[in-house]
């Protein structure tokens, strides 16, 4: 029967019954279980069939033109589903006939859904001339509309996905078929479904990108001549906003909307907020997500658009406002997510426009042709876009995407970019109207096609050495560019025609491109073709100075220099003066929107040409961190008299001051390289100073110089090129030369015409004329080094040069820890290590040599100090070699005090014919080399002592020592030298104690104890005249001339080292080397075998002493519980208290009773 009870209601063939019909059927369904009334309920069926009757499945109903079949009735509110049958009544009675075939239809108060176009449902209906067939339907079934005669437009909805064979064949006049759907395939639009008349036209959704082209692979339009977009193809037309198609279906359950895309304007009005966006169509809603392409295309009278109030809405189109040129206002959403190319093209009344926070993706074209908009703007929260002072850039502000082609400034340089930039896109800057100026910076490795197309006021643009991409069609319309920059040193490869509108009057290239342009292809057509380029122009304004500085950069790795951090570095390229007084910076800076990029300067290569004519007298400072003169950079500058270098410099090209009118002093700074050929040739200059570290000359570098008095080569080896060109060099010019070296330069066939002379260093003190100056330095090693925490720039010595001789009125000489080179403005210490080869030879005038502060000294040189007035000094333990007659011919030396260093050696007799009573003391473990080496020297003429005679050992203890066991190689005097001494002569083994013996004098090489000296106190030995007689047993063996080994293996002989801070012997479980100079105790008793230490008279403690300060209280309990804990060394003797053999807590027990005792 087609019953349905759900809850509370009641439904019969899907239809809801009303509450008094559902309370009656209770009532008679209750009475059947209690009496027969068949004839009752039979009479209900009945009545419920003849109220559903008018509304059941395959029953027809008429509305307006219309007659609908019912195919799925209505219920619960729900719509039912129709099928158009046929016209109705009142549509057959109408001689002409606008078919319009809603997608929703009512009917006694319910609604229901339009679905199908039934089969012949309209066939030979030659009074209808316009079908406008809504959304919803999805079907037309097979001969619908064939034969309507008079149809000639159609409009389908894109809900449409099945028109069935001759749905409109024999529709003789159609001639417009307009569809909504925009992805029709040959299965869904059956063939013959059209007619095969000429000069059909379909026209397709503007809702989808490809809709013209999906449309034409479908075979049932291939009777249609035109295929094309139109406004009219859409699905709802809402006459207070526009055309709208739908492009996602919604959900038949509701649980998902539509979503729509406005293909047009209804009528040439504004679009604003005041609709939100969303629309029912009687069963669905549906959600305005986008504006399709192109779907105000044109239209000119739209002021305003304001999106604000469209919640979904999230893409504008490809040209969906293209030439709306009236269009000043535009307001985004905050849902939308794309804006399609030339979105907003030639909108000509628009003067800014804002990016909101949501949008992912938009093209650089989209406001193209707006030739009023000044400023783009983008939302802070945009995670794709940017905008820098109203320009377009990528998120990551690596790319230009779009410069409005109203921006007002007259210029675009470095500092409206962010630093980030590397890439200037497609059309960035086209039409830019406005623009003069274009600077690029450094960084961008290329710009895109069009990038400066139709900037008709563009007069200069500089591309910088960064770019290596050139984008077709760039210049394309620059009509009035004038000069151009292009700082890349090989010509790009561009087509013929890449500057066929620009005047190509002046192009600026790299200095040493200059050639390459004038011959490349394309780039050769500039009229006038200069060296010059850079990257960067940095203007200097003092008020003593103007000048022009080009930089190009040739590194962005970050780097330190004099501990500045830079961005990288850079190199001067151009160099314009208007001033006679420049000085090039350390550092030049790039000024980004965001920051500013300071590179160190470190090369010059180019100074303009056009500026040979200076200001008289001009001079030129180099920045500090320069380290390469190009090649000739300064040549032929006549009127700059002054060039200032500085530290750095590594390199200076060939001929880089040929010809010019420098004069001042050039002292070439230690850590220069390469000095190129003529580079001072033909200048006025009268000194020249070539330090060690070059290590490549130009032979003429110097030739023509007719003022040079003074020129200093502190290399030797340049003493063997045959090939110098001294020519124009006066003969009477000073050749100062190395040490050593003189006879050598003589040989040479040229520079032994000058007047040779040794004294050639690298840096004086405070940059003295070497004349006025006892202190010259060369530099040894020019590795950094660091010492006691401090780093160096390498190391250096002390030189001679004959000013030493010659300044007499200077009698001290002061050596310091380092010295620092401020040569042309440096600040390098050196670490000073050697007093080189006669430094202050013959040097009397000197009475006192200080080298107290020089903590490092290693070299002392031959004949350093010779013939010098010193009369005490003394070498430090530093020192590692002394040369030969380092300090002989000292007539008023009389003491020479060797500190001690085992490594030391010595290039032969160092002193001789000094004061009388001269001494020269050195360490008692050492004094047996020194004896040996000395017993060999000659007797100096004057002398009445032999050098072994003034040669004696001295004594210092280490840090601790409180006695010593002792040997010397030296008959020593104890009493004059203030030390106690004594031999070992007796033991006891019951006590395991030894006996001494003090003794005021002893023979060279025994054994021996000593005490009574102060810590780091020197104790010079005094030689003995006379021997008192040896006892007849010392048990003290003295090695003092080589090492040796103590060792216990043979148990008839024991041997003892002796602790020098606990002033006993004791015994070394493991063999011992002992160094020269010291002893130890050897006794050859089978009775010691098991003595582990001896206590010794002179030292001998009282009972419980342990720690032997002479008291015995608690701290000697401590050092006897860390006896027993094995964390100290004192002797088991001293430990032993209770004498029962063995250390343990009984002993401390034993202790502390003697302590309360």
């Amino acid at each position: 029967m087609g019953w349905l009870c759900s809850d509370e209601k009641l439904f019969f063939m899907n239809r809801e019954l009303p509450n008094s019909l559902l309370r009656l059927i209770k009532k008679l369904i209750i009475l059947k279980h209690f009496m027969n009334m068949k004839k009752q309920l039979l009479f209900l069926l009945f009545a419920l069939l003849a109220l559903c009757a008018s509304a059941a499945p395959n029953d027809v109903f008429s509305v307006g033109d219309i007659t609908y079949s019912v195919t799925l009735d209505s219920y619960s509110g729900k719509p039912g589903i129709v099928a158009v049958k046929s016209l109705s009544a009142q549509g057959k009675a109408k001689t002409s006939l606008k078919l319009d075939i809603p997608g929703v239809v009512s009917y006694n108060g319910y609604k229901y859904k339009v679905g199908v176009i039934n089969y012949d449902a309209f066939k030979g209906q030659s009074n209808i001339s316009v079908v406008q067939i809504r959304y919803n339907i999805t079907r037309i079934a097979q001969s619908a509309f064939e034969n309507c005669t008079s149809l000639t437009t159609v409009y389908l909805p894109s809900s449409l996905t099945n028109v069935e064979y001759h749905a409109f064949w024999g529709c003789n006049a159609l001639k417009s078929v307009y569809y909504a759907n925009p992805t029709p395939t040959s299965n869904s639009v059956i063939t013959n479904a059209f007619p095969d008349n000429t000069n059909m036209t379909l026209y397709v959704s503007k809702a989808h990108t490809n809709s013209v082209e999906n449309a034409r692979k479908v075979q049932a339009f291939d009777y249609f001549s035109t295929i094309k977009k139109h406004v009219y193809a859409s699905d709802f037309i809402l006459s207070d906003h526009g055309y709208f198609c739908v492009t996602k279906a919604p959900l038949s359950d509701g649980s998902t909307r539509g979503e729509m895309s406005l293909v047009g304007v209804y009528a040439d009005d504004n679009l604003n907020s005041s609709w939100s966006g969303t629309y029912n169509n009687g069963i669905a809603d549906f959600d305005m997500v986008e504006i399709a392409d192109s779907a105000c295309l044109d239209n000119t009278n739209i002021k305003n658009v304001n999106f604000t109030g469209y919640s979904k809405l999230r893409r504008v189109g490809k040209s969906a406002f293209n030439g709306c040129t009236a269009l000043s206002s535009v307001a985004l959403n905050s849902s939308l997510l794309k804006i399609g190319s030339y979105a907003f093209r030639n909108c000509r009344a628009l003067t800014s426009i804002n990016l909101p926070a949501s949008v992912k993706e938009c093209s650089a074209y989209f406001v193209d042709g707006c030739s009023n908009l000044q400023t783009i703007s983008v939302n802070g929260n945009n995670s794709y876009y940017t905008s820098i002072k109203g320009v377009l850039y990528n998120k990551a502000k690596t790319t230009l995407l779009r410069c409005p082609e109203g921006y007002t400034s007259t210029s675009f340089l470095s500092d409206n970019y962010p630093s980030s930039i590397t890439t200037i896109g497609n059309y960035a800057f086209e039409s830019c109207k406005n623009i003069e100026s274009i600077t690029i910076p450094y960084g961008v490795t290329s710009f895109g096609y069009g990038a400066f197309r139709y900037c008709t006021s563009l007069k200069f643009l500089k591309i910088p050495s960064s770019v290596n991409e050139f984008g077709d069609g760039a210049f394309v319309g620059v009509v009035n560019l004038e000069h151009l920059t292009v700082n890349i040193k090989t010509p790009p490869a561009i087509a013929s025609d890449y500057f066929k509108d620009v005047k190509k009057w002046y192009l600026f290239v790299p200095h040493d491109a200059q050639d390459a342009y004038r011959q490349a292809a394309t780039w050769k057509n500039w009229i006038y073709i200069y060296r010059g380029a850079s990257d960067f122009m940095v203007n200097y304004k003092t008020p003593s100075a103007y000048y022009i500085v080009g930089y190009t950069i040739t590194s962005t790795t970050p780097v330190i220099i004099n501990g500045k951090a830079y961005a990288g570095k850079a190199t001067v390229t151009n160099l314009s003066f208007f001033d006679k007084n420049i000085t090039l910076k350390d550092g030049a800076e790039v000024k980004f929107y965001d920051v500013g990029k300071n590179y160190a300067v470190t090369a010059i290569n180019f100074v303009n040409p056009e500026n040979t004519s200076l200001e008289p007298n001009t001079s030129i400072t180099l920045g500090a961190n320069i380290e390469t003169i190009g090649e000739r950079v300064f040549e032929g500058l006549t009127n700059l008299t002054e060039i200032k270098l500085n530290s750095n410099l590594k390199r200076i090209g060939n001929y880089a001051f040929q010809n010019s009118g420098i004069a001042n002093d050039i002292n070439l700074p230690y850590g220069l390289k390469i000095c190129g050929s003529g580079v001072f040739r033909n200048t006025k200059v009268k000194h020249i100073l070539v330090p060690g570290s070059v290590t490549s000359l130009g032979l003429d570098a110097f030739a023509e110089n007719k003022n040079l008095e003074e020129l200093i080569l502190n290399k030797s080896s340049w003493s063997n090129l045959a090939d110098w060109d001294i020519t124009g060099i006066p003969t009477s010019c000073k050749l100062y030369v190395p040490l050593g070296s003189e006879k050598l330069y003589k040989k040479n066939p040229k520079l032994g015409k000058l007047k040779v002379t040794e004294g050639s260093y690298d840096f004086t003190f405070n940059n003295a004329n070497a004349h006025d100056t006892h202190y010259h330095m060369t530099v040894t090693s020019d590795n950094p080094v660091t010492v006691d925490g401090v780093t160096y720039a390498g190391e250096a010595k002390y030189v001679y040069h004959p000013a030493n001789m010659q300044l007499t009125s200077y009698n001290r000489f002061t050596a310091d820890n380092y010295e620092t080179d401020v040569t042309n403005g440096a600040n390098k210490k050196y670490l000073m290590t050697k007093i080189d080869d006669s430094t202050l030879d013959m040097c009397s005038h000197v009475t006192e040599v200080n080298i107290d502060k020089m903590k490092h000294l290693r070299h002392i040189g031959r004949r350093a100090f010779f013939y010098t007035g010193i009369q005490k000094f003394t070498v430090p333990s530093t020192c590692v070699y002394i040369g030969e007659m380092a300090f002989a011919s000292c007539q008023k030396l009389s003491e020479l005090m060797l500190l001690n260093n085992e490594k030391r050696t010595w290039g032969g007799q160092f002193y001789g014919q000094n004061a009388t009573g001269f001494k020269c003391y050195t360490h008692w473990r050492s004094y047996y080399k020194y004896s040996d080496s000395v017993e060999g020297w000659k007797i100096f003429v004057g002398d009445t002592n032999r050098p072994i005679d003034r040669l004696e050992a001295y004594f210092i203890a280490d840090q601790g020592a409180k006695a010593y066991a002792f040997s010397v190689q030296q008959d020593v005097d104890w009493n004059a030298t203030g030390l106690n001494a004594y031999y070992v002569t007796g033991y006891n083994v019951e006590e395991k104690m030894v006996y001494t013996h003090k003794v005021t004098d002893s023979y060279r090489g025994v054994g021996l104890l000593i005490d009574g000296f102060k810590t780091d106190s020197i104790y010079k030995l005094k030689k003995a005249e006379t021997i008192s007689p040896k006892p007849d047993k010392n048990y003290l063996v003295g090695n003092a001339r080589e090492e040796v080994v103590v060792t216990n293996k043979d148990q008839w002989t024991s041997q003892y080292l002796f602790s020098e801070s606990n002033k006993n012997f004791w015994r070394s479980s493991t063999s011992y080397t002992l160094k020269p100079g010291s002893a130890y105790l050897k006794i050859q008793d089978f009775a010691v075998k098991d003595i582990n230490s001896f206590g010794i008279d002179i030292y001998s403690q009282a009972p419980g002493d342990i720690n032997g300060d002479g008291e015995v209280n608690v701290s000697d309990v401590t050092a006897l519980i860390n006896k027993i804990l094995g964390s100290s060394t004192y002797s088991d003797a001293v430990c032993d208290i209770n004498g029962d053999g063995e250390i343990n807590v009984s002993d401390v027990t034993a202790l502390i009773n003697l302590i309360l005792k």
